[in-house]
């Protein structure tokens, strides 16, 4: 490379665009191409092999190969994109139209409404004009139950042992998306009085805690909720701004175990009106599965554990700047790793995790089982030397691999991603097995929240956290149960859909399945599967 040039991978990353190479920059899938629209870059072999002449003449060239040494201007295709961006959806949500719900039509004078994602981690929030669905302001801030823990779990266990445990964990989410709205409406300029309806969407505890019912019930056998209808509470009652009749309504959830959140997701993606088989896969500190067409849906939900957040991991954290975010082993054996917001490494999130693994199994540094080699032996197996000095030369139970002067990642890390992406693995494995539905047959596979938003699909796939199909027909949708929480806010017949889909939906229980063990133990390994 010559000096002062730059990788398209990091070049991109710069402008907070994350590029795919589905082949892990082996040169064998043309899945990568950018277009060169201003400007020139060199035609490399791979180019010449993988490419049609008049591709190449017309500037296309593929993104795993391409080193810029100066200016150019690039058209990036959107399936060569990692990620989605953060919303609430775009307006061809409602291209058919508009039913306003009945509770809307009663509310004279109100004509705005507000769609909530209720994340365990974070929580999301869009002002949308309720007579066209657009979103006219969003706003976002971390959970404040955090403080009560970092997972569902955890808080439940603060509600058992706290006399007002309940109490506090609903006064903390209630009084943020207080907060929220009134922060909506002054982005506008509006009074929150217009606002005649608040749409939530939420997972069973995160439900339970937003409309005031305990939620210890959750916590221990036989794990029921209090609830799982859908839910409506005057907006004042809960303290909310909004208009005097003005009504907060809480999405259906699926059983006990499947929440609102969810039930929006599979909305948002058109699952229960598919004519092919589709994946859904909502990763989180509780990833829900959902396998789903216009003939049947089936729900799981996998204990994943709060790895994704960073728990559990040596230098873990949650996506904040300074947090290495996504890793690249270059051919050379140059390791790359990329941060939030470009600040120095202090950390590694999620998706840096996960791509960190992935990137130094491709590499041979971790072999399937999970072991991660020596120097000695990373050497012997033809590691790149560049790489090969990145290993930290110490016994088998506390090796690292250093992705930066200040963080590194341990072979007790790699265990528990694999940990992790094997009880997530099991739950698809489970669930298409239930249905007797092939990987073939998958039409589409649907990565939501917005953590999966964050994550190479290439990644995901080659650990095996994610099916092995076709990468296009892998889709990142975000912030899905925002859109559906926005759906189902505007227009009636959504929100009888989403009832629906609580209701019709099957629920696979995990716990104490008989071939559970075989699938979690069989996933354990890492690959595509």
């Amino acid at each position: 490379m010559s000096e002062g040039a730059v990788d398209l991978f990091l070049a991109a990353a710069q402008c907070d665009i994350w590029t795919e190479q589905p082949c892990g920059a082996r040169t064998v899938c043309a899945k990568c191409r950018v277009r060169v629209v201003d400007g020139s870059a060199p035609v490399t072999s791979a180019d010449e092999r993988l490419l049609s002449a008049a591709d190449v003449a017309d500037g296309w060239r593929l993104g795993c190969q391409l080193t810029l040494s100066e200016s150019v201007t690039l058209e990036i295709p959107p399936q060569t994109r990692s990620t989605a961006a953060k919303s609430f959806g775009d307006d061809a949500l409602f291209a058919d139209g508009i039913v306003p719900n009945e509770d809307v039509r009663e509310v004279a004078g109100a004509d705005l409404g507000v769609a909530v994602d209720i994340g365990s981690t974070s929580l999301a929030a869009a002002l949308v004009n309720l007579a066209t669905g657009q979103v006219m302001a969003t706003t976002s801030r971390v959970n404040p139950q955090v403080r009560f823990g970092p997972d569902v779990i955890s808080r439940i266990h603060f509600a058992q042992e706290h006399a007002e445990g309940n109490g506090q964990l609903h006064d903390a989410v209630t009084d943020a998306i207080g907060a929220m709205i009134n922060d909506l409406a002054a982005q506008r300029g509006v009074s929150a009085d217009r606002i005649a309806a608040i749409a939530c969407a939420g997972n069973a505890t995160m439900t339970h805690a937003a409309v005031g019912e305990d939620i210890t019930s959750l916590g221990q056998a036989p794990y029921v909720g209090l609830f799982t209808e859908e839910r409506r509470i005057p907006a004042r009652d809960l303290g909310w701004p909004a208009h005097a009749r003005g009504t907060a309504w809480f999405l259906p959830m699926v059983g006990h175990h499947v929440g609102g959140d969810t039930v929006a997701a599979v909305l948002a993606c058109g699952m229960d009106r598919a004519d092919e088989w589709q994946l859904l896969i909502d990763l989180g500190t509780n990833t829900e599965v959902v396998l789903g067409s216009r003939r049947a849906l089936i729900a799981t939900s996998t204990a994943a554990g709060p790895a994704f957040e960073g728990a559990n991991i040596a230098h873990g954290m949650r996506a904040a700047p300074g947090a290495i975010d996504r890793v690249r082993v270059l051919a050379n054996g140059r390791l790359v790793a990329g941060t939030v917001a470009n600040q120095p490494a202090r950390g590694i999130c999620g998706s840096g995790l996960i791509d960190a693994v992935a990137e130094l199994h491709r590499a041979g540094v971790i072999v399937a089982s999970g072991y991660m080699r020596d120097r000695a032996e990373c050497a012997a197996a033809g590691v790149a030397p560049k790489l090969c000095e990145r290993v930290d030369d110490v016994p088998s139970v506390s090796r690292a691999v250093r992705l930066d002067a200040a963080v590194t990642l341990t072979a007790q890390d790699v265990r528990e991603l694999q940990l992790v992406k094997g009880s997530i693995a099991a739950g698809i494995d489970l669930v298409m097995r239930h249905a007797g539905v092939s990987i073939e047959a998958l039409g589409a596979v649907h990565i939501a929240g917005m953590f999966g938003s964050f994550v190479r699909k290439s990644s995901a796939q080659a650990i095996g956290l994610v099916p092995a199909v076709d990468p296009e027909r892998v889709h990142f949708v975000g912030n899905a149960a925002g859109v559906g929480a926005r759906m189902v806010l505007v227009d009636a017949r959504s929100r009888r859909r989403a009832a629906l889909i609580a209701e019709t939906c099957e629920y696979l229980e995990l716990a104490g399945h008989a071939d559970y063990e075989d699938a979690f133990c069989a996933a354990i390994p890492l690959g595509e599967r």
